[in-house]
């Protein structure tokens, strides 16, 4: 599982499951970099997961700061600016926050389905987003 480092969205506890029973990747705005391929590829050959999930959620700061950069033509300090790079070409004029979450989980699942060790039909990969308002999740 792919979700953002966001503290409101720990992955346990939205799908009710206990320490060690989900592979978790935690990355502000739930980007894919080297690193978590590796690690969802990691998970899939050594473990054998058969699903990865990709969870954007309501309210995503890195995505709001995203969108607001964008808008002001301005950057992020530092690395930061490395996750704004990832999120802002899901940024289309006149999208709400949700909207970009939303778009921006696909995209990382997509950039996830692509990699070889996950392309072989045995595992599925999945986006969905987090309501932190009703507790639900949606499948994208």
């Amino acid at each position: 599982m792919l979700t953002c480092s966001d503290s409101r969205v720990p992955p346990e506890l939205v799908f009710d499951q206990g320490l060690g029973d989900l592979f978790v990747c935690r990355v502000a705005g739930n980007v894919v970099t080297p690193e978590v391929f590796g690690s969802i590829e990691y998970a899939v050959s050594t473990f054998g997961c058969a699903l990865v999930v990709v969870l954007g959620h309501q309210r995503c700061g890195a995505v709001t700061e995203t969108i607001e950069l964008v808008a002001a033509g301005g950057t992020a300090p530092g690395s930061v600016q490395s996750i704004v790079d990832a999120i802002a070409p899901n940024v289309a004029e006149g999208a709400s926050a949700d909207e970009v979450v939303r778009a921006n989980a696909l995209v990382a699942a997509r950039r996830l389905a692509e990699s070889p060790a996950l392309s072989d039909g045995r595992e599925r990969v999945a986006a969905a987003f987090y309501s932190l308002d009703t507790g639900t999740v949606e499948l994208l």
